[in-house]
């Protein structure tokens, strides 16, 4: 059975890859904030929510932002919090009907269960993957004001090179 033409998904894939790509660039901050070859160890794997705590933590105990760069960079995390909050709603959240408005169906052997859930355009779902770009961005930009743009690159190959030792190390 072919599912229906519904554009929710293809919206629902681009949001799922701008949360990916906003989480690459809060562990390449995290990097940065935190300096040195381990910083990339301790990032690898951590999962969103924890990158931006910890973030903040380290942007409020750092004594070397001028007020004006420390306030830019934890707005910049409060969107990235925002943005992911809405990821997590659009991806986790029950989804009420299908492409043509009908209630969603869930079925077992013996019985159907209308699923009640909030419904889910995909002009909805778009913007949330436009607010998740718009945060990544605000993030990238307030990290360079405050750190340089050397700290991103330094920052990105610590990952990279963290990424090809985690692969040659669990072959």
């Amino acid at each position: 059975m072919t599912p229906p033409d519904d554009h929710r998904f293809a919206a629902l894939g681009l949001l799922v890859e701008r949360a990916a790509v906003m989480e690459i660039a809060l562990r390449m901050t995290f990097c940065a904030l935190i300096g040195g070859r381990y910083a990339a160890v301790v990032a690898a794997g951590q999962e969103t929510h924890w990158l931006i705590e910890n973030c903040e933590a380290i942007v409020r105990q750092r004594g070397d932002f001028r007020p004006a760069r420390q306030d830019a960079m934890r707005s910049a995390l409060r969107a990235c919090r925002d943005a992911n909050r809405d990821r997590n709603r659009l991806v986790h959240d029950a989804w009420g009907t299908g492409p043509d408005g009908t209630p969603a169906v869930m079925q077992s052997v013996r019985h159907s269960y209308l699923v009640s859930g909030r419904e889910w355009t995909a002009e909805q779902i778009l913007a949330a993957a436009a607010g998740v770009a718009a945060a990544q961005h605000q993030l990238l930009t307030a990290v360079e004001d405050a750190l340089g743009h050397g700290s991103l690159e330094t920052a990105g190959q610590l990952l990279a090179s963290q990424t090809r030792h985690g692969m040659n190390s669990s072959s």
